[in-house]
């Protein structure tokens, strides 16, 4: 190329498929943090694929954290790639032999009202309540005081960090110092990161969205489904297109530090399966199978990935692969018990274990009980001697169950409850 007799030189140019990886702490946790760390980067070299981390920063003129410019995968730099992002373009450019990128837009301990314009939250009396916290706060902020509870914090930070680069990890390492101190510059703030970081990706040519988030919403589990599909309207009309494929992952278990058996996080699996369900070109797969009991961040992120690429192949790609999980879309009553149907089961349902686990049943009292649960074909047949007239069934609902249902190809089933009366309102059980 040249202009006004100088010649311009690009070297190093490459044609492929971009992908956006958004969201909190698991989709920024990096590959060298993963659980087979050592051997994925030992394969790490793979010029084909390429990592661009957007610089994280909180509020304009303020501090920038990162650098600008597109990362080759090769083991030095690939073990600061994001780890669910990292194991997804490996398969796809192992499939597809073309050259995939990544754009890593994420930050960790973030809600989603953080990712979104203040439109989106302003135009809906529920989401509303995103800002008016937030300017709530703002009036009541002392910036003396918070001084020095960031001070006290940054020092927390700090001795976690030194600990995370000296290789300790469980009781050792302990938890991330949270939660971070407020002030009105926070990158936790409604609409905050959409504009110093999302807007900053515009309009560079994607092939779709990729999102693991939800952790930092579980206190509005409902609202979710509501801020969730005003992210993706919103996302999709930055790069001005309706159908850009948005692909997410539902929450694992988590024990949410004592509250096994809670209902916050199985709502926020609902309100994320709704979705995946109601909006077009969505898909979400299921990590039910990847939590751990006592950490919010599950360290094994290549099933995680690798579920986000078999589902990529099946629904944006054509391939198929059967990477969608079983989803339960039929109850029926025959003889004191629940029938039970799902969707993508064609070559049938197994249990990963001796005994299939994780169902209840309850009457027209929905009271739930414990339930035998045996496989059928695609269905699953669930019954209890205490429940002789079942009209609802639910399964993997708690915050950390046991449950065990999963596809012949081995992917875990969707959680859910389903009651005979379908129109059943989200809130009245």
């Amino acid at each position: 190329m040249e202009a006004a007799g100088e010649a311009v030189v690009y070297r190093d140019v490459w044609f492929g498929d971009v992908w956006l990886a958004g969201g909190q702490s698991n989709m920024e946790w990096p590959l060298w943090r993963s659980a087979d760390a050592e051997a994925a980067l030992a394969q790490a070299d793979m010029p084909g694929i390429r990592y661009y981390d957007m610089p994280k920063i909180a509020c304009e003129g303020g501090e920038t954290r990162g650098s600008e410019s597109w990362k080759v995968c090769e083991p030095k730099q690939a073990k600061h790639f994001s780890a669910v992002a990292y194991y997804f373009a490996r398969r796809l450019y192992e499939e597809l032999a073309v050259p995939i990128g990544i754009i890593g837009c994420n930050w960790g301990g973030t809600s989603a009202s953080c990712w979104v314009s203040e439109n989106v939250l302003a135009s809906d009396p529920e989401l509303q309540v995103y800002i008016d916290e937030f300017r709530e706060k703002v009036l009541r902020f002392d910036e003396a005081a918070f001084r020095i509870e960031d001070a006290i914090h940054q020092a927390k930070v700090a001795d976690y960090v030194r600990k995370l680069e000296a290789g300790l990890t469980g009781a050792a390492l302990g938890s991330y110092p949270s939660p971070t101190p407020f002030s009105p510059r926070t990158f936790q703030r409604p609409y905050g990161l959409y504009g110093t970081m999302l807007l900053k990706a515009v309009p560079y040519a994607l092939r779709g969205f990729l999102f693991y988030q939800g952790e930092s919403d579980a206190n509005r589990p409902i609202t979710y489904e509501k801020l969730l599909k005003g992210l993706i309207g919103n996302w999709r009309s930055l790069w001005n297109d309706a159908c850009l494929p948005f692909l997410f992952v539902q929450l694992p278990a988590y024990g949410m530090q004592g509250n096994e058996s809670g209902t916050e996080w199985p709502l926020l699996r609902e309100s994320q399966a709704k979705v995946a369900d109601e909006v077009a070109n969505a898909g979400m797969v299921v990590a039910l199978d990847c939590g751990v009991r006592d950490d919010i961040h599950p360290i094994d992120k290549k099933p995680v990935g690798q579920r986000l690429a078999h589902l990529a192949l099946e629904t944006v790609y054509g391939r198929d692969t059967k990477g969608t999980a079983p989803v339960c879309r039929e109850l029926r009553m025959e003889n004191e018990a629940a029938i039970v149907r799902f969707e993508h089961a064609d070559n049938g349902l197994q249990a990963d274990g001796d005994e299939l686990c994780g169902f209840e049943i309850a009457d027209a009292s929905l009271q739930f009980v414990p339930a035998e649960a045996s496989l059928c074909g695609d269905s699953v047949v669930v019954r209890s001697e205490r429940v002789k007239q079942p009209a609802a069934v639910r399964y993997a609902w708690a915050n950390f169950p046991q449950a065990n249902l999963q596809s012949a190809a081995g992917l875990p089933a969707r959680p859910f409850r389903l009651h005979l009366d379908g129109s059943r309102n989200r809130t009245d059980w």
